[in-house]
């Protein structure tokens, strides 16, 4: 019996899978799998970073698709998060739940201890009252203990949630490679920081930094090499330790720099810095003592001024860079 259309149709889309797995040397985990199946069914957006990356990179290397799942990944950071809100604000309705039916013992207890003095103004027997009062304090006092190790046990289990939240919202803004702020937190920061501006009227610059003949070291010294080279330009664009500088991993061998309250020109001298310092070096394997020579890096820069927006600012950058590129590298570009 023939498959049906769409039995036919799902398993063309599981062998294209299946096929950009295998092409790419991509181990089958859950994440992995996600992106090919969205580029499969034409993620437009995916889809063009993805086929970016293997003409960039000459395939889909630790790197390149690092870069997309900073970008891209849908793992199970963003419904991890929503579990442990969902767990901490059951564990919450828990302790209110038990404060209310501490709440409710303690009426009760109340009410018996009134009737019990009722009975004694009356002048009935005291040893049966007193008997009640003796067995409901008794009972009185295991439900308390019962509720108030109820209640630590749910504290304690809101805690350990808020801090295990608390670090999926870091994993969830953090690149894995360098331990940057990724992409998301990166547009968090750019809006933050052109509303503020705007608001506050002040400025603020960005910077798009690119490692240079970046392909070649990977394809000389290969993917952990390269991965070296990311983490070592990450250090030295972080070693600035300024408040109003924010870097982040944009993705590949690619970083922003967003200067807080700096104009182009500010911005291009303390990131000229650097650059000049990085370009300066000879940086040696040291897994093997091999020199690997000097390692650089390109940027492009621009302000806000005259821009509606971060992705006009971006825009701009990217063009700087571009320019930069073409221009021999080791350079920085300001927007025109």
């Amino acid at each position: 019996m023939p498959d049906m259309p769409e039995r036919s149709e799902a398993r063309r889309t599981w062998d294209r899978i299946g096929d950009l797995l295998f092409t790419h040397g991509l181990e089958p985990t859950v994440a992995n799998f996600d992106l090919c199946r969205r580029y499969v069914m034409g993620d437009t957006a995916l889809v063009k970073t993805f086929d970016q990356a293997i003409e960039r990179h000459g395939g889909l290397t630790r790197t390149a698709l690092a870069g997309l799942m900073a970008v891209h990944s849908r793992t199970v950071t963003s419904d991890e998060i929503m579990r442990f809100a969902q767990q901490a604000r059951q564990k919450a309705e828990e302790a209110a739940h038990v404060i209310g039916e501490t709440q409710g013992d303690t009426r009760r207890f109340a009410d018996v201890l009134e009737a019990g003095a009722v009975t004694l103004a009356t002048g009935e027997g005291p040893e049966a009252v007193i008997a009640e009062l003796l067995a409901e304090t008794r009972l009185m006092t295991e439900r308390a203990w019962a509720a108030e190790d109820r209640i630590r046990k749910a504290s304690d289990e809101i805690q350990e949630l808020r801090t295990r939240l608390a670090e999926a919202s870091v994993s969830a803004n953090s690149d894995p490679l360098t331990g940057l702020p990724n992409r998301r937190a990166l547009e968090a920061r750019l809006r933050d920081a052109f509303e503020a501006a705007r608001a506050q009227r002040r400025t603020f610059s960005l910077a798009i930094c690119d490692i240079d003949n970046f392909k070649r070291i990977n394809d000389t010294h290969g993917h952990p090499i390269g991965d070296q080279v990311i983490r070592l330009i990450a250090s030295a664009l972080s070693r600035v330790g300024s408040d109003s500088l924010f870097v982040a991993r944009y993705g590949g061998e690619e970083f922003v720099v967003v200067f807080d309250g700096a104009e182009p020109r500010d911005a291009m001298a303390q990131l000229d810095t650097i650059r000049a310092d990085v370009a300066a070096r000879q940086v040696t394997l040291r897994q093997t003592g091999e020199t690997l020579g000097r390692v650089t890096f390109s940027a492009g820069i621009a302000g806000m001024r005259g821009r509606r927006d971060t992705s006009a600012m971006l825009k701009a950058a990217d063009d700087a860079l571009y320019r930069a590129k073409s221009d021999g590298r080791n350079r920085i570009y300001a927007a025109d």
